[in-house]
């Protein structure tokens, strides 16, 4: 999941971050989390230690003694039959709220459970919307359709996504973009620097006449964390993490075409929320509702429509609401092409092992 204040002074992004000062286009602030702000929330929380302290009981989880490698594993299999699903089941004029509610319930029903809110995304959205309660949305007719799944199981995590279309002009784009992911796929391999996806991922995308988006990136995985501090590029960033020993990485490309921008904005609100402080209020009701979120989705991103048929109070958007304007809740904005254009994704997960990188989500 990606996110964030927009920083107005793109200077000033240079100044600050010296990755960007070769850069013809200043990062967004989802670029800027990714690369390091995310740190502040896994400080904040002590991740580290809630991780072995509370995590593995919450959201009523089977614990089945799976090792790490064995839940990643489980967690990519649900995701690909959801998604499976999702490529025959998704049609022009469906409600966005039942496409997300029927997916978010076959990853329950498969095992897992949802890692984030499912994000449905038309057109020019490349990422972050999802189904609010009573939501009207429905998929435009000729819309390219970007559906982004995560499941836990134990917290392990698989993040995938796939680009349902129905505009028969992008479909040589849809195609382009699952072919140089998995193209990109095979040069991951233990200790090869992450900077070796967005070589092959800018330069793939050339050859067939498109452009990857510059301020998205791939992430790498850990135990409920969806971002864990490494970036993997998708466009030639010097970078000097590498893909380490038994661990998760999300890999990513979002293509647009050739005369577009290449690089996203933040939009209005997208329905998806994530706790950001447990400090205490002297409201009650704000406070059982910091309560009901920890015990239920710790740091993870939840969705609106979720808050409110979980806790179960009338008036919970409102509570929902306080949160939010108290900064205890901060949401996930839609993020959309700066020029308007059409964006396709593809994504799969992977797990570097001592002899293979494992696509846990094929």
């Amino acid at each position: 999941m990606r996110t964030f204040r927009p920083i107005s002074n793109p200077s000033s992004r240079r100044a600050r971050w010296p990755l960007w000062r070769k850069s013809k286009v200043p990062p967004s602030a989802t670029t800027l989390n990714l690369l390091g702000l995310c740190r502040s929330s896994y400080k904040s929380f002590g991740l580290e230690l809630a991780r072995h302290l509370y995590f593995k009981p919450f959201l009523g989880v089977t614990q089945e003694q799976l090792t790490p490698k064995e839940a990643y594993q489980k967690a990519g299999r649900i995701a690909s039959s959801v998604l499976r699903f999702a490529a025959d089941f998704i049609t022009e004029g469906m409600s966005i709220e039942e496409i997300c509610e029927t997916l978010e319930e076959k990853i329950r029903n498969g095992g897992g459970q949802p890692a984030f809110p499912c994000n449905i995304s038309q057109n020019d959205e490349a990422a972050h919307y999802s189904a609010s309660p009573g939501d009207r949305r429905r998929i435009e007719k000729a819309a390219i359709v970007k559906v982004d799944v995560g499941v836990h199981v134990e917290g392990y995590i698989a993040d995938s996504a796939i680009t349902v279309n129905f505009n028969p002009t992008l479909q040589e784009m849809a195609s382009a973009n699952r072919a140089i992911l998995m193209v990109a796929l095979k040069t991951i391999r233990r200790d090869v620097g992450v900077s070796v996806v967005g070589e092959v991922v800018e330069s793939e995308a050339a050859k067939r006449g498109f452009k990857p988006i510059t301020n998205l990136a791939g992430h790498q995985l850990d135990q409920y964390v969806i971002h864990s501090g490494v970036s993997v590029p998708n466009s030639r960033e010097k970078m000097n993490a590498t893909f380490r020993l038994n661990s998760a990485y999300a890999i990513e490309p979002f293509l647009v075409p050739a005369r577009a921008k290449g690089w996203v904005e933040n939009g209005p609100p997208g329905n998806i929320y994530r706790l950001v402080s447990r400090k205490r209020t002297k409201d009650r009701v704000l406070g059982e509702a910091l309560d009901f979120v920890w015990e239920n989705y710790r740091s993870l991103p939840f969705s609106s429509r979720w808050f409110v048929r979980g806790f179960g109070r009338a008036g919970a958007l409102e509570v929902l609401d306080a949160l939010l304007k108290q900064r205890l809740v901060m949401t996930y904005p839609i993020l959309v092409e700066a020029s308007g254009a059409p964006v396709s994704q593809f994504e799969h997960t992977v797990f570097v092992d001592e002899q293979e990188t494992i696509v846990t989500t094929i």
